[in-house]
Formats: structure tokens, sequence, C-alpha cells
């Protein structure tokens, strides 16, 4: 479990290092207002790739951790369902791109129409992780990453136009799929029946139609900031918010990491002790974790944003600290979301995610009138702490509570 976790640490961070340099050289070169732009567009097809699985990720990784062969098929079989969903949710994105928005911004969601569907395909990154071979995908990733980063440097250091930075959009997750689809069919027996696909279609629509609205909903809250900055405000105060979500939870690699090992080994544990410890650990691993980020930045925050990103995005330091705090509820929260799914809790999170949605809404928009950036990092913090919290408290004789209480108690009594 402690190796894959590394694995795929390895590969996060390999991802985040290598993109904060080359976004930072990138961002450099465009200004804020166009990397703005282009996060826009990324927050759209957020919503798209959402739509697209129609709940179905988490589920499929959890039937592959408990029984693989049965995941496989799932997986198989639900990809015209999901690729169904794609062309609708995309579809609709890009007619309100062209009709709406600048030619830069229209340019940036072709790119991302692109990659969300090879990303949306890719059910080979979900089934590694579950089998424990996330060496593959750190592998693949990295390739990917590669030959992404060599494009970036290169549009940055020859000032070529900025549509030439929609092809490492495409790259990323195209070539890892493509290696990994490969790897799949050499080394993965699959017994998928041709009579099965209709089951599993119509269990995916039923089961996935209960974690949709809680999955939307979460996209939502986390990404409606950025739409009403662009609205309220400009393109480059998003381009600013931007930075700071990047490097203030660029950390939270290491804790998804965690989490992803952790829960492969609780979706198939049945002892429920030793699931308990396995939820206080990795929760105690993640406060530890967010701490040592949050001295970090204290101490080198400052230097790190001027080095990388000049001083146009030196108003990003004020809200980092904040963005950090927000991304260890966000993880925090994640071990909930996950614990809950074990639970078959959909229902529940359906109409957690909804009312966290509701209240994000005018929060957001309230916050960013009043105090620009900082208010949409205020909202992000706010939002964070009660879902992990609060909104989780009530499911299921309050287990959740119990586990967070769990975190504080001496190693012997967890």
């Amino acid at each position: 479990m402690y190796s894959n976790a590394i694995w795929i640490m390895l590969e996060k961070s390999i991802n985040i290092i290598g993109l904060l340099y080359i976004n930072s050289l990138m961002a450099k070169y465009i200004g804020p207002e166009n990397f703005g732009k282009i996060n826009i567009t990324t927050s759209l097809f957020v919503f798209v790739q959402t739509l697209s699985w129609f709940g179905g990720q988490n589920i499929i990784f959890k039937r592959m951790s408990e029984k693989a062969a049965s995941g496989i098929a799932m997986a198989i079989h639900t990809q015209n369902q999901r690729r169904f969903f794609f062309l609708l949710s995309s579809g609709a994105v890009l007619i309100a791109l062209s009709l709406f928005s600048d030619p830069v911004v229209f340019a940036f969601g072709v790119a991302n129409c692109i990659a969300t569907y090879f990303i949306v395909m890719d059910f080979f990154s979900v089934y590694n992780n579950t089998q424990l071979k996330s060496k593959i995908n750190t592998i693949t990733n990295v390739i990917g990453l590669s030959v992404a980063l060599l494009i970036r440097f290169l549009v940055s250091h020859f000032k070529m136009p900025v549509y030439y930075f929609t092809i490492p959009i495409v790259i990323i997750p195209l070539v890892p799929y493509i290696m990994r689809l490969i790897y799949f069919h050499y080394t993965t027996e699959v017994k998928a029946r041709a009579k099965g696909g209709k089951i599993y279609n119509l269990h995916l629509l039923y089961t996935g139609g209960a974690l949709i609205l809680s999955s939307l909903s979460a996209d939502i809250y986390t990404q409606v900031s950025s739409l009403f900055l662009a609205r309220i405000l400009t393109y480059s105060d998003l381009g600013v918010y931007s930075v700071a979500l990047t490097l203030g939870g660029a950390w939270s690699f290491i804790v998804l990491a965690l989490i992803t090992s952790f829960f492969s080994r609780i979706y198939s544990e049945k002892n429920p002790l030793v699931v308990e410890r396995l939820l206080v650990n990795i929760n105690r691993l993640v406060i530890l974790l967010s701490l040592v980020m949050l001295g970090g930045f204290a101490v080198f925050g400052d230097d790190v944003i001027r080095l990388l990103y000049g001083e146009s995005s030196s108003d990003a330091v004020a809200i980092i600290p904040v963005i950090i705090i927000g991304t260890m509820f966000s993880s925090l929260g994640t071990i909930c979301y996950r614990y809950i799914i074990k639970e078959s809790g959909y229902s529940y999170l359906a109409k957690k995610m909804f009312l966290c949605c509701l209240f994000t809404i005018p929060l957001s928009w309230l916050m960013i009138h009043a105090f620009g950036i900082k208010g949409a990092a205020y909202c992000f913090l706010i939002v964070e702490l009660l879902s992990c919290t609060l909104l989780n408290y009530f499911f299921k004789d309050k287990t959740i509570f119990k586990m967070h209480l769990g975190i504080f108690k001496s190693r012997g009594s967890a």
C-alpha cells in the first residue's frame, strides 16, 4: 500500500514541479489576463468531465477494489454511456463559448474539450491505482508531461502566439491514455460479456444518478469563485487567484496519493476496527502535512511567487495561506466523501453537496463584491470547512464526527 502511494506521489510531484515551472514561464509571457482566460475554460470543462463520468468514477474505483474483473467489465461496458454525456455537455459549452467569448477563450475551450475526452475515457489509470500498479501511471504521465512541458517551454522561449499553448493541453492526457491503453490490453485478461452491458449501464445510471448531483455541486462550489471573478472583476484577477490556487494547493498531490492508496485497502477491508484505525491515520497525516506546508510558505512563500510569477502576481501572497488551510479541509473532506461512498451513502452525499452549492453561490458573489480575490479565498475556506465538518456530522449515527474526534485521541485509544 505504501509503495503504491510513493509511486503516486512521485508521479504527482513531477507533474506539479514541472507544471509550476513551465506555467510560471507561460504566465510571465502571456500576462495575468490571458492566464485567466486559460483557467476559465479549464473551470468550465471540469463540469463537462463530471457530467461525462455521471458519478461513475468512484463507483468503478470501489468495484475494481472489491472485484477487479467485475470493475473492468463495468468500465468497458459503460464507455459509450460516458461518450454520450460527453458529447451533450461539451457541445453545449463550446456553443456558448463561440457565442459569448473571444477567439482566445474559444481556442482554449476546444483544446480542453479534446483533453477532457481522453481523461473521461481513461479508466485504465483508475484500474492501475486499485491494483496497486500506480508505477504504470507514473511512468506514462511523466512521459506525456515531459512532451507537453517541452512544447510549453519552446512556445514561451520563442515568444510564439498564445494559441500554441493549446497543444500541450491536449498532449498531457493523450500520451498517457494511449500508453496505458496498450499496456492494459497486453497485460490484463478481460472477461466482459456483451450481454452484461445493459445491466452495468442501468446500475451506473441508477447509482451514479445519486452521486451526480453531489459531484456537480462539488464542482460548482469549488469553481464558482473562478467564474464570478471573471464576471465581477477581470480576467487578470482570475489569473492572480489561479496562481494562488495552484501554489496553495500544489502540495495536495501528496495527501491525495495517500488517500487513494489507503482507500484501496479500506474498500476491501472487512474488519471495522482496522478501517477505523486506517481512517484516523490518514486524517492525521493530512493535518500534519498541511501544517508543514503552512510553515514552509510562511518562510519562503513571498520569494517563490516573485521568482516564478513576477510582480504581476504578487497579490497572491496574501491569500495563499488561506488557500492552504482550505486545501487541508478539502483533503479531509475527500476522506469523508470516500468513506460515505464505502457505506453507500449516495443519497446523503447528494443532499449534502446540494446544500453546499446553494450556500456557496450567494456567499461567493457577496464576498467577491466586498473583498475581491481575498473574498474568493475566504469563501473557499468557509465552504470547505463546513463541507468537511458540520454537513458530514449527520451521516449514519455521527460516524464522521466520531472519526474526527478519534484524530485527537491517543494512539492507543484510536
